[in-house]
């Protein structure tokens, strides 16, 4: 029976007995073995959905994000950034339009301190910003096959990355972008009260816990922002941009100033690459061959199907491609970097 249990390991401890930072995740053994015997089904608990309405809810988000959100189309699935007033991200969100507003959806553990933060700056705007992750749950249906088990179960298949469908009481299915070990990748957020009948209705997926997801994440090339990592990165240094998370033609938000110096400057120093490696050290760092401090930041983390870890990891883009490279210590077997399933490119050119 199909019961979406949580996975019964969460995250692998380091060697020091600390549990690993929030940004590492490792599926069960369990789940490992569902990967290979077909599509897989995972609930995202872990993330929030925090519910913006009101008849001011478009215009505050457009002063706050990095996206166009007066431009949110009824079938998008918009990605987008939150910054500080020194363009460092302390959100990656995914935002889509309801008939009162706005939801958004992103890691459940720096939710209260965006919703917070947001809260600060509504002032005399009518808009309402709640925590609705009690009443929406987000689904992540992956692998080989998701797109026909979805469309078995009556579901419409979107026909790109980033499209979405429409589905009865406001639910909806997205497809997400693909990487080149997971090729279907879709969301489906639905109402927390019908998870049984989701359940039923994919009865014939298995079920794997969030960690198999965040695999799957990084191998699609998509960052986040979690606990710990908050405030380090500008956007472009994380290929938001490349992403369609940045939008160079709207107004003002918290530190568009310098996220469009970086960009029009010619000051993108530093970029996200995608690696494997065999093991990885206990701390957050990038080490070099030769250089007495750290260079970079791993981004983030997961156990890979096949062995090892696959990360996203950030560094300048004058070092990424030199030989060398350990994650979490000066002593982790070297990165081998494999290709993003995007171009670098840039959208304002």
């Amino acid at each position: 029976m199909n019961t979406l249990a949580p996975s019964p390991q969460s995250a692998p401890e380091e060697s020091s007995g600390t549990l690993a930072p929030a940004n590492r995740w490792q599926a069960c053994p369990a789940d490992l073995t569902a990967w290979g015997s077909g599509p897989v089904m995972a609930v995202l608990d872990d993330h929030a959905v925090l519910d913006f309405s009101g008849p001011d809810t478009r215009a505050f988000l457009q002063g706050q994000t990095t996206v166009d959100i007066a431009a949110l189309a009824p079938d998008a699935w918009q990605l987008g950034g939150y910054c500080t007033a020194k363009g460092r991200l302390l959100a990656i969100f995914a935002a889509w339009a309801h008939a009162e507003g706005v939801r958004v959806l992103l890691p459940a553990g720096i939710a209260p301190a965006i919703q917070g933060r947001l809260s600060m700056f509504v002032l005399r705007s009518k808009v309402r910003i709640a925590d609705a992750s009690a009443t929406w749950t987000a689904l992540g249906v992956f692998g080989a096959g998701a797109s026909a088990a979805l469309a078995a179960a009556g579901v419409p298949i979107p026909a790109g990355p980033g499209q979405s469908q429409v589905l009865a009481d406001d639910e909806r299915v997205t497809r997400m972008p693909a990487g080149a070990g997971c090729a279907e990748r879709l969301v489906l957020v639905i109402r927390a009260e019908r998870r049984a009948h989701w359940i039923g209705a994919l009865s014939g997926v298995a079920p794997v816990g969030p960690e198999l997801w965040w695999w799957s994440q990084i191998d699609a090339g998509v960052p986040a922002i979690v606990r710990g990592i908050e405030e380090l990165f500008v956007p472009q240094s994380l290929n938001l941009e490349v992403l369609g998370g940045v939008n160079f033609r709207k107004g003002c938000y918290p530190g568009q100033e310098i996220v469009a110096r970086s960009q029009y400057l010619g000051k993108l120093r530093r970029r996200m690459l995608l690696a494997h490696a065999g093991a990885l050290g206990p701390d957050g760092d990038i080490h070099a061959d030769g250089a007495a401090e750290a260079i970079g930041r791993i981004v983030l983390a997961a156990a890979a199907p096949g062995g090892g870890w696959d990360l996203l990891f950030e560094c300048p883009t004058d070092r990424a491609q030199a030989a060398g490279l350990h994650a979490g210590s000066a002593d982790a077997p070297p990165l081998q970097l494999r290709a993003l399933p995007y171009a670098l490119f840039d959208p304002t050119a």
